[in-house]
């Protein structure tokens, strides 16, 4: 498996993500949604140039961003499959070869704007 690393604005993001959906739809939902987001980083990391990236040119560099709904099949039972997941993974090739998770944009927020802040955020980090 290939390794990526979690910059401080993303694990602070799915810190969010997490609590949102265990308040919302409870602990086993909170454990499913916690899963997929594992199985979609190593996903990527795995095959970061996988048709179902698209990229995005920034002064930060190649941004890639992966919907975490690809990675639905890969999630064992239990905890079972989240049946709608709704982020998308912002991330980077960084050095040596290591993907760099930057966030999570929500499908419902204005992706260049959050684009926009997960490159502000992470601008210390390379």
């Amino acid at each position: 498996m290939a390794e990526y690393r979690l910059s401080a604005p993303a694990e602070a993001q799915i810190d969010e993500i997490l609590d949102w959906s265990q308040e919302k739809f409870g602990d086993r939902s909170r454990e499913r949604y916690a899963t997929l987001l594992i199985a979609a980083m190593e996903d990527v990391a795995d095959d970061p140039e996988q048709k179902s990236v698209s990229w995005r040119r920034t002064a930060f560099g190649s941004i890639g961003a992966y919907h975490i709904s690809h990675s639905r099949r890969r999630v064992p039972d239990p905890p079972g499959p989240v049946g709608d997941p709704r982020h998308f993974l912002v991330f980077r090739i960084g050095h040596e070869g290591i993907v760099d998770i930057l966030g999570f944009i929500h499908e419902r927020m204005l992706f260049g704007r959050a684009l926009g802040r997960i490159v502000s955020e992470n601008r210390g980090d390379t």
